[in-house]
């Protein structure tokens, strides 16, 4: 009788509780991005240039049309191969920077190309060399490392990166390549470098 009892209390109905409202949604407002690194203060030399890295361009990638036969028709394979390689690589890209960013990411890229040409000339590829002399040029706190199997550039020598508070400050120290400083937005996965591997 009583293991009766306990199964027909476990089955009695649940006390319900009133629901309760629906917290408000929270609004978050970000302050307007500043450049935090010393090198985006002072006027830059005349008549330097730096590039500006590449931007991702829209593309048109209407409806391919199917074949009759899609694994005999070399042009259709070979499009959806390059559409596939081009989504496999859409976390590399970056948009263009804000005006305001501008200026600060031009004075860096080109202290950061002045720190690391004298090294190039001398030879000399060491990560901690490289980060002293971008220190000593307004870029504290760089990233300088080795080049991973997704970094766009070559595979020997050194990749750099720093963030202004409003961009990036990318580029290479290699041996047989030289040195390339580019300045741009985060990449689509929201760091100046791909994830290491």
């Amino acid at each position: 009788m009583a293991t009766v009892a306990l199964v027909l209390s476990g089955c009695a109905k649940p006390k319900l509780e009133p629901e309760t409202p629906a917290a408000a949604p929270i609004a978050v407002s970000l302050p307007p991005a500043v450049d935090t690194l010393p090198c985006t203060k002072g006027k830059a030399r005349p008549g330097r240039t730096p590039t500006a890295a590449d931007v991702a361009t829209p593309r048109s990638l209407g409806p391919l049309p199917r074949p009759s036969d899609e694994y005999l028709d070399e042009d259709y394979r070979g499009e959806m191969i390059r559409r596939q390689m081009e989504a496999n690589d859409a976390y590399l890209e970056r948009r263009p920077l804000p005006e305001a960013a501008l200026p600060g990411a031009v004075r860096c890229a080109i202290r950061a190309e002045n720190a690391l040409e004298p090294l190039h000339k001398k030879r000399v590829y060491e990560a901690e060399a490289v980060k002293k002399a971008l220190t000593a040029a307004g870029l504290p706190d760089s990233t300088v490392e080795k080049p991973g199997s997704r970094d766009r550039t070559p595979h020997d020598g050194l990749i750099i990166a720093a963030w202004t508070g409003q961009a990036c400050i990318i580029g290479y120290l290699s041996p047989e390549h030289g040195t390339r400083i580019e300045y741009g937005s985060t990449i689509a996965d929201g760091g100046c470098l791909p994830a290491r591997d």
